[in-house]
């Protein structure tokens, strides 16, 4: 292994390397770097090619790499973990869904947060709630959705199929699709909780669009705290991931890895973040 290298690879999805998620990451891996007098070597992938394997042994090849930092869903493509192993390169996972035994990885509970999410919604009132999936091949969509399926089970309320609308990706514009279909819905659900950010204020401004008013016509929250959620109005309420203080930790594993096997996983908090876009329901 280069161990006299300086650079820090972060390999990610192409159509998510403009997302709030990303950015947070990025910035809490470029303090990383900065304490460790590394450098940030970030590279995206087309999930469309079929030989990122082969691209990423020349990447290496090309740029020797400390180590590699992973997000969902790429911390979970087994070929992409053997070639980076083959290399003998330390590799940090982001919220993994899968064991490997070769890791470190930083798991962020997403099934629980979203179930303290809609626990919150309901603790308000809001018994009509309804949830924008991400997309299907995304792990920490499915769990987030599990989430908040737990929770209204939970506390007895009904999941509809007709309110659990499928957003395409994780993007903005996907989001305007998905809050179109939501809300031609009659009657429309009191609250609506978007599996992250940029969904959550596509829906804010279809609702705008439509002459609908938040939180008074309905609620909504997100997922990520990402900073397109303090600059909409009203600010969304949504669920923090210290996201920042994950690349961080990920830049400390790469630098001074943990000896035993028990340290190579380490949990990562979230917090529900309260703003002015949720409410109780009218009467």
């Amino acid at each position: 292994m280069p161990n006299n290298s300086h650079l820090i690879g972060f390999f990610c999805d192409t159509p998510m390397i403009g997302s709030g998620y990303l950015g947070m990451l990025q910035i809490g891996l470029m303090a990383g770097c900065r304490k460790w007098n590394c450098a940030l070597l970030i590279k995206s992938f087309d999930f469309q090619d079929t030989d990122i394997p082969q691209q990423m042994q020349t990447l290496i090849a090309r740029s020797p790499l400390r180590g590699v930092v992973l997000p969902e869903p790429m911390c979970d493509m087994q070929d992409v973990v053997n070639v980076l192993f083959a290399a003998e390169l330390p590799v940090v996972r982001i919220a993994p869904h899968a064991e490997t035994g070769t890791t470190f990885d930083i798991c962020i509970d997403n099934r629980q947060a979203a179930y303290d999410m809609t626990t919150y919604l309901i603790g308000l009132g809001h018994r009509r709630i309804a949830f924008i999936k991400g997309p299907t091949d995304h792990g920490d969509a499915n769990v987030r959705f599990d989430g908040f399926r737990d929770a209204m089970e939970q506390a007895g309320l009904l999941v509809a199929d007709e309110l659990c609308v499928q957003s395409s990706s994780f993007e903005y514009n996907a989001g305007l699709l998905a809050g179109e279909e939501l809300l031609s819905i009659k009657p429309l659900p009191t609250a609506v909780f978007a599996c992250n950010d940029e969904i959550a204020a596509a829906v804010l401004a279809t609702a705008n669009r439509r002459g609908l008013r938040i939180p008074e016509d309905f609620s909504l929250a997100g997922f990520d705290d990402a900073p397109i959620a303090r600059t909409v109005w009203p600010a969304l309420t949504t669920c923090r991931q210290k996201m920042e203080l994950t690349g961080y930790t990920a830049v400390d594993f790469i630098i001074n890895p943990p000896s035993s096997a028990e340290a190579r996983k380490r949990p990562q908090q979230h917090e529900l973040v309260i703003r002015q876009s949720t409410a109780r329901p009218r009467a």
